[in-house]
């Protein structure tokens, strides 16, 4: 460039687009992070006494009423299939995320048992979602007894692989257990 001739814009307007964009990726690096991590700690003092665990897939009762409770209130949302709805991964044009799939290809899995409850529960609020999060997931606490979401837990993980299984409980039956013993809330 000759010493004539002058920038499209001047420097400035280039820095500020430049740590616009810079602020946007670090922002949106820390949501996903935030939304997906399997750390989420739970609610305290929010909620009823700790809940038993879920119990294992093999309660065929339990799965029934998990399947019941499922296609009434989660398959319009999450799929039939589980599998959540399209395009899952980016947010609609309302600026809110679409139902995920509660299936492998999801992230459901990556949770703490404790917290998929309390999102069942009490909806995706703070201490699940960070402050200011919109979602069309809903509470159930009116709704659903504790029973039944434990149910419906229950029928979601029966359709993980066994990879999946072995997953969770090398990487988050620590965290489950010392949250319970903790006497955490659900």
């Amino acid at each position: 460039m000759n010493e004539t001739s002058k920038p499209p814009f001047p420097k400035w307007v280039s820095r500020l687009i430049a740590t616009g964009i810079a602020v946007f990726a670090v922002g949106f690096v820390g949501l996903a992070y935030w939304v997906t991590r399997p750390d989420i700690p739970p609610a305290r003092g929010t909620a009823a006494p700790s809940q038993p665990p879920a119990a294992t897939p093999a309660d065929a009762a339990q799965l029934a009423m998990g399947k019941d409770v499922y296609d009434r209130h989660c398959a319009a949302c999450h799929g039939a299939r589980l599998e959540g709805q399209p395009n899952w991964q980016r947010r609609r044009p309302d600026g809110r995320m679409p139902a995920p799939p509660h299936d492998d290809s999801g992230h459901t899995w990556h949770h703490p048992e404790h917290v998929l409850f309390g999102i069942v529960k009490h909806g995706l609020v703070p201490p699940y979602a960070p402050p200011g999060y919109e979602s069309d997931m809903p509470a159930f606490k009116d709704t659903l007894s504790d029973e039944e979401i434990r149910a419906v837990l229950a029928f979601i993980e029966s359709h993980w692989s066994p990879e999946i299984l072995q997953w969770r409980k090398e990487n988050l039956e620590t965290e489950e257990t010392k949250w319970q013993q903790e006497g955490g809330a659900r």
